[in-house]
């Protein structure tokens, strides 16, 4: 059985963990496999998004057991799976259809957006293994909820399920799970006939904003970016286009 499936499709990729009696766990093997997709997707001039999810009743249960070590080789492999898709230079959708739990957790955070089930669960369970959070855990969730909800999964091993996800600014919206491919699909919609580039600039300046708390740093980035983007074929057509329809008014 292939344990990682990937296919492109509507301008994005879709990478499938697909180990369901393992609960899709992330084996070294596995890891470097979704490394390589994301530098394909990456690199495909026609992807857009990249969209990942789960096979069975889990999104991804987190690394193997027996890979935890104190071996920092061991466990930057493991951590190279879902680091290549939190630094992803295109946007990115987990699609959770179940437990996401450790390194699965990493994984589902390090998305830009959630879209969710009912049976979605997010589980940190660090401390259920006497583990302090790794793989960059703690900023990524700080910059995704407030303190309360990120001190409440990581300080007191709390759970969220796919609905309270929702209602705690940790996903995007609880969907059904036979709708939750083509959900995260359709939600691509608007950027499939976006240029891409003006996609990675955008989300390279939409990081760098989380990194600074000067409105005029940001002003001074988001305005090069913008002269940028006016400069492009796309932004020249499509602003022609507006001022036609206005004058036609």
């Amino acid at each position: 059985m292939t344990h990682v499936l990937f296919e492109i499709r509507d301008n994005a990729a879709l990478l499938t963990l697909n180990n369901p009696d393992k609960r899709n766990m992330l084996t070294r093997e596995v890891c470097a496999r979704i490394v390589q997709y994301v530098a394909e997707a990456e690199e495909h001039p026609e992807v857009k998004a990249l969209i990942v999810t789960g096979t069975g009743r889990a999104f991804c249960a987190g690394g193997q057991l027996s890979d935890l070590i104190p071996d920092q080789e061991i466990l930057e492999a493991i951590y190279s799976g879902f680091l290549s898709i939190a630094n992803c230079k295109l946007p990115t959708i987990a699609a959770v259809n179940g437990a996401a739990v450790g390194a699965g957790f990493n994984m589902a955070v390090g998305c830009d957006v959630r879209i969710v089930t009912e049976a979605a669960r997010f589980e940190p369970r660090f401390f259920g293994l006497g583990l302090h959070p790794g793989g960059g855990n703690t900023w990524m969730l700080r910059q995704l909820v407030n303190w309360n909800t990120a001190a409440g999964m990581l300080l007191f091993s709390q759970s969220l399920s796919g609905r309270e996800a929702v209602e705690k600014g940790l996903a995007w919206k609880c969907v059904s799970n036979e709708d939750l491919v083509a959900e995260a699909f359709e939600f691509t919609a608007n950027i499939r006939d976006l240029p891409k580039e003006l996609l990675l600039r955008t989300k390279e300046t939409l990081r760098t904003a989380g990194g600074t708390n000067s409105h005029k740093e940001m002003l001074e980035i988001e305005t090069a970016a913008q002269v940028w983007s006016i400069n492009q074929p796309y932004a020249r057509d499509s602003i022609a286009a507006m001022i036609k329809k206005i004058s036609s008014e």
